[in-house]
């Protein structure tokens, strides 16, 4: 016996679509909901997250690369940097490769509200992943991976912002 999907594709791909659009408005309010506990708005929580991955692969991650990667201002990434030191989660050192540039650092105390933030929805994904093959979960990885570049891409390529001028 054959399976056939009886979905059209473009219907396939406007469902799929439209479940990532809902997933993203649902870690939205997930992140609204938790980090509002903590005092951490969404940019808080992904300047965060940034700083963790850089020092989790041992690099350095300096105000400008922040800055790049969240797509905000010098200023506003001054601010930010100064929130989050002003409540004990960064702190701002110098790199220990070249003194000159100033690398910053997640405290003990972020990380903390990182695990009481991220560890219940960590939690509830990793049982939906459960729930998968080996080889579902590689259809899913590259999926995602790929959705993530072209969109990566896509932002890139956008016009610059008028307003910005």
């Amino acid at each position: 016996m054959t399976y056939r999907d009886p979905t059209p594709p473009a219907a396939m791909e406007a469902a799929i679509i439209e479940r990532l659009r809902e997933f993203t408005t649902a870690m939205d309010h997930y992140i609204d909901a938790h980090g509002g506990r903590h005092g951490l708005h969404r940019t808080d929580l992904n300047a965060l997250g940034h700083v963790m991955e850089a020092n989790r692969r041992g690099e350095d991650l300096g105000p400008g690369e922040l800055a790049s990667a969240l797509n905000l201002s010098a200023p506003a990434t001054s601010a930010l940097l100064a929130r989050l030191e002003g409540v004990g989660h960064v702190q701002r050192r110098h790199s220990a490769t070249d003194r000159r540039r100033v690398s910053i650092e997640m405290t003990d105390e972020a990380m903390q509200v990182g695990r009481d933030v991220f560890a219940p929805i960590g939690g509830a994904i990793r049982d939906v992943i459960a729930g998968f093959t080996p080889e579902e979960r590689e259809v899913v990885l590259r999926f995602l991976g790929e959705v993530v570049d072209r969109t990566n891409a896509a932002a890139r390529q956008a016009p610059p912002d008028p307003a910005a001028r």
